[in-house]
């Protein structure tokens, strides 16, 4: 099968960046070329430093319009997608391109899919105009790749017929994070935990953009309540954002709080080896997965806003799931049972083991390519 596909993003997470690399050559082996259009994201979102280039890319200088506090995103992809047969993009209501890709996919120009959640998982960033629109495009496009199960049921739920929804497992490469925790050493594990000033093995790790969704001050309450419970206890902070100078402060004024910037793939892994725990109260996407690949159980809590890859977390199996999601009091005594239990934090991570050989991105790329190959066909 020939044809020509491509894939739109506003900017490409790090995370991304193995998906598209596989993604390309399993298309190139069925004679299906890949454009993938990519630009940069916001000041304020480049503050989380986590966005790559990829050299095969098309790379493309986005506009970005500020609008009562939302940013809006104009990708000057037009040109690009001359012969193009099928054009993907993630569903969001502020790319202002899916709009035009839409009309075009109306009058028959080139066939348009979506990628996503499905549904609006971050209500508080949501805004009624732009869902309704976006909700309208998701109903009568060509094709729906889909996150997850429960992703493709909310895209069904709206009309959109099942049998041209793709459900591509979101993941990321759990396998290669397996294999570079394998590569390291024990002197560069004790190496990092000098460099750290560590000096405790009842360790607590957050991982990811500090902004308010991930309730940072929350987290930090938290702490300060598992501190006075389990007196060894200390916490590495890594990611970047506009709400961690609240960690920087809280570092500042206690030695046990550690504050690192971002690290990506192999890089972020030895972090992950000197911790026991991953805690994360606010919003969680694909950190649950890193959890899963490296044997760090999440602590996670039960707010209505969490990506659709919480799906994937089993309470008590996998991960812990803390029902009153906004007591702080009830988040840090479940750590504290996990610091203090260790068959209760074993038995967690042999169900991080289980669960990391079913979301594979080998298994995402897969079915992603073989959406592709039906839309092409359809």
């Amino acid at each position: 099968m020939a044809g020509r596909v491509a894939i739109v993003v506003r900017a490409i997470p790090h995370y991304r960046q193995r998906f598209f690399e596989l993604l390309r050559r399993r298309l190139d082996d069925k004679g299906i070329e890949l454009l993938l259009i990519y630009g940069q994201v916001s000041n304020r979102r480049a503050l989380r430093r986590d966005t790559v280039e990829i050299p095969w890319g098309h790379r493309i200088h986005n506009r970005i319009l500020t609008l009562g506090g939302r940013e809006l995103y104009w990708q000057p992809c037009l040109t690009l997608l001359r012969g193009v047969d099928l054009v993907i993009v993630t569903h969001e209501a502020s790319l202002l391109i899916n709009y035009v890709l839409f009309l075009q996919h109306l009058l028959g120009i080139r066939r348009l899919a979506l990628w996503g959640h499905g549904v609006t998982t971050r209500r508080h960033n949501s805004n009624r105009i732009g869902e309704a629109l976006k909700a309208l495009v998701s109903r009568r496009v060509h094709w729906w790749f889909a996150y997850t199960q429960g992703s493709a049921e909310a895209v069904a739920s709206s009309g959109f017929p099942q049998g041209k929804i793709t459900v591509v497992g979101n993941t990321i490469d759990l396998h290669r994070l397996e294999a570079a925790q394998d590569a390291v050493s024990s002197e560069a594990l004790a190496n990092l935990r000098g460099e750290i000033n560590l000096r405790s093995e009842n360790v607590g790790l957050y991982v990811g953009g500090m902004y308010p969704a991930k309730r940072i001050p929350f987290l930090l309450e938290a702490c300060v309540l598992i501190k006075r419970e389990v007196e060894d206890f200390e916490m590495i902070f890594m990611g970047a954002g506009p709400d961690e100078r609240l960690i920087e402060q809280a570092a500042a004024n206690a030695d046990w709080i550690h504050k690192v910037d971002p690290r990506f793939d192999d890089a972020k892994v030895p972090y992950f080896m000197l911790s026991r725990v991953l805690l994360m109260p606010g919003v969680v996407g694909l950190a649950l997965l890193d959890a899963f690949a490296l044997e760090v159980p999440l602590v996670t809590t039960g707010i209505p806003d969490h990506g659709p890859e919480i799906e994937y977390l089993i309470d008590g199996v996998n991960s812990i799931m803390v029902g009153d999601a906004d007591n702080p009091s009830a988040y840090a005594s479940a750590v504290v049972h996990l610091l203090r239990d260790a068959d209760a934090l074993a038995r967690l991570r042999a169900g991080c083991r289980q669960a990391r050989e079913r979301y594979t991105i080998e298994d995402m790329v897969q079915h992603f390519s073989e959406g592709i190959q039906k839309a092409l066909a359809f």
